[in-house]
């Protein structure tokens, strides 16, 4: 049975994207349709984007699926249009390792959700 749970939806300047619970390549396909078009929105008019990816539950059902997801979503395109971006995930070491690696200004993890979007809400790049 597949639990995924995919979606893109778009408020303000923010896009909010979800991919969690038991992900397939298939998921990671039909994930990517709908948040490349929501960038492509924005990049159409001009506009950069707030992104919050939401991977919290994120399960792979496969080693190559989180490759298919890094491929995807490391796009220079619609990254280079990114204002900033917050990740929420689960609690534990690789959560703890990224928000102690993490070099950029514009980027950060989060376990909570509306700790990612105050965040977001507030990031200014000026």
């Amino acid at each position: 049975m597949n639990t995924a749970h995919i979606s893109t939806t778009c408020t303000g300047g923010v896009i909010v994207t979800q991919l969690t619970g038991r992900i397939t390549i298939a998921d990671v396909a039909a994930w990517f349709q709908g948040f490349e078009a929501a960038c492509q929105s924005f990049i159409a008019e001009g506009r950069s984007y707030k992104l919050l990816v939401d991977r919290q539950g994120y399960t792979p059902d496969h080693f190559s699926v989180q490759k298919e997801w890094k491929d995807k979503f490391f796009n220079e395109t619609l990254l280079s249009h990114s204002a900033a971006i917050a990740f929420v995930m689960e609690a534990g070491e690789i959560l703890t390792h990224l928000q102690q690696s993490n070099t950029k200004e514009s980027v950060r993890f989060f376990e909570a959700h509306d700790e990612a979007i105050a965040w977001l809400n507030g990031y200014s790049s000026e």
